[in-house]
């Protein structure tokens, strides 16, 4: 992602564009025509954000104790302490610089603060107008502890001096890493001949202010590291011998520019490019802007973040259609394996079975028949009498077929047949258990025909009687009824007949017997 820096000093602003590159600056000036301007290219449809680089005279730093808390007491007692400092608090900021060593460790915090809030106030206006994400305000003093860590310099007592392309002379002051004061001057004449002399005076006041504060030994000396070129080293040289007070030391800003990564040719007397580059490669958390105006910038990050979720679940979507899709081809490949091996095993079946000897009936019928054989088993009782009974009677009418057969278990001759069943299709038998001990009945509905059937009623009849008398006269028959007749003979029954029937074809002899059984040859 790209990133815009907007550097901010002497009422001017100079715009940075870096996309893993800073490239050249755009400058507006604080005046009329160049807020215009300036408001003109943010209605660009611009969406990189936006990091705002302050580097002012009315900027403050004290540095004071607070006890150690944590938690939105510690916020508090932080925002009461800027309120007290600082007239305007509205640009602040407050930096941990460790515990006190001694009394009871209360924490040693920098605070700092824009005093001036009406020189950003021109700038932001318009970010906020139109909607700019802007990531935060920073300030080059604090900004300054990055670039002596990437130098390494280590000096306890050190004073890092830099110039700006508006004339600013920013120097700042570390003691053991840590920024304590920074103070920037006004150069009118930035030529080496005259800012090495400027730069050098400049620097002495700070020394004896430091002096003065007891922030620096007076048997200490300072080490001022000043980015210059090489012209500015030869004249600190030939001006400032090394003394006790003060070792002067010219970094080329060329090296410099090589070490942050910055690439390309650029006026080497400033340090603008050098601080926007450091600020473009690792910007630290928000220091000045308030919440207000980083609102959008937030927003900026959700969005980001909503369109990352979507593509995220979107490439998830594709890999799982695609893992899908692989599956279901294999689900494919796999059903058409299962239907050839089918056919081949349903094949070698019929060819199996083609061999097998002749059998009366279907396999369907005789699976019915198993079953209903491994459901009789579960009885206490099984038809076995019934069956003999029906056998001895049919034995002797060959022509006499039987067609449904209704049988129940009941302690009652007389009971009515409705709950169980035996037929060639299925067997079912219900109710409640019968005590071993009672007598027990077969009763049986039977359903038969009469076979080569020529139309003789009369003969027809006679057979029914003969083929129920032969069933009383078998012993442990108790009852025999026939329910219905090949036709009814009784007074209220009428004739009925179709005159479209078929010469010589004779309706079906029909009849049904109600038979009842003593159950002494069932096993309990």
């Amino acid at each position: 992602m790209g990133k815009r820096i907007f550097f901010i000093s002497s009422g001017v602003l100079q715009v940075f564009h870096h996309d893993g590159r800073l490239g050249d600056p755009i400058a507006f000036r604080a005046d009329e025509e160049g807020l215009t301007s300036f408001s003109l290219y943010l209605e660009q449809p611009w969406k990189d954000p936006v990091y705002v680089l302050v580097d002012f005279v009315e900027e403050e730093f004290r540095e004071e104790q607070i006890p150690h808390v944590m938690g939105a007491d510690r916020q508090a007692l932080i925002r009461t302490r800027l309120t007290r400092l600082f007239r305007d608090a509205t640009y602040s900021h407050a930096q941990l610089h460790g515990r006190a060593g001694e009394g009871r460790r209360d924490d040693r915090m920098l605070f700092a603060a824009l005093i001036r809030p009406d020189l950003l106030a021109p700038w932001m206006g318009q970010l906020t107008k139109h909607r700019t994400p802007v990531a935060g305000i920073y300030s080059l003093p604090l900004i300054s502890k990055q670039l002596i860590k990437l130098l390494k310099l280590d000096a306890r007592y050190l004073l890092l001096v830099t110039l700006q392309s508006s004339g600013g002379l920013r120097q700042t002051y570390f003691q053991d890493g840590e920024l304590k004061v920074s103070r920037l001057a006004t150069l009118p004449d930035t030529s080496p001949e005259r800012f090495t002399a400027s730069m050098l005076g400049e620097v002495e006041r700070v020394r004896r202010y430091l002096n003065s504060l007891r922030m620096l030994p007076a048997d200490e000396a300072l080490e001022v590291y000043v980015l210059g070129t090489e012209r500015v080293r030869e004249e600190v040289q030939r001006h400032s011998p090394t003394s006790i007070t003060a070792r002067h030391h010219v970094i080329p800003i060329a090296e410099v520019a090589r070490k942050v990564g910055l690439k390309g040719a650029f006026d080497e007397r400033f340090s603008d490019r050098i601080f926007a580059q450091l600020l473009a490669r690792r910007p630290p958390a928000n220091q000045y802007a308030p919440a207000a105006q980083t609102r959008y910038f937030k927003l900026h990050k959700l969005r980001r973040a909503l369109i990352a979720a979507s593509v995220f679940l979107l490439m998830g979507g594709l890999a799982w259609s695609a893992a899908t899709f692989v599956d279901g081809l294999g689900a494919i490949q796999d059903l058409a394996g299962a239907r050839e091996q089918a056919s081949f095993y349903r094949n070698r079946y019929e060819n199996a079975r083609q061999r097998l000897p002749g059998t009366p009936t279907e396999p369907r019928n005789m699976k019915r028949v198993v079953e209903a054989v491994d459901a009789l088993g579960t009885l206490r009782t099984t038809p076995v009498p019934l069956m003999q009974v029906l056998s001895m009677g049919l034995d002797g009418f060959p022509q006499v077929q039987l067609h449904e057969l209704r049988w129940r278990i009941s302690t009652d001759p007389r009971a009515q047949l409705q709950n169980v069943e035996v037929s060639p299709v299925e067997l079912r038998r219900s109710g409640e258990p019968v005590p071993a001990t009672l007598a027990l009945f077969q009763i049986a509905r039977v359903k038969a025909r009469i076979t080569a059937f020529d139309g003789d009623y009369r003969g027809a009849l006679a057979t029914v009687r003969s083929f129920a008398d032969r069933l009383r006269s078998i012993p442990g028959v108790e009852a025999v009824q026939v329910e219905s007749m090949p036709l009814d003979i009784g007074p209220d029954a009428s004739l009925k007949g179709d005159a479209r029937a078929a010469a010589g074809a004779a309706p079906d002899a029909q009849f049904e017997l109600r038979v009842a059984v003593r159950a002494s040859g069932g096993r309990a």
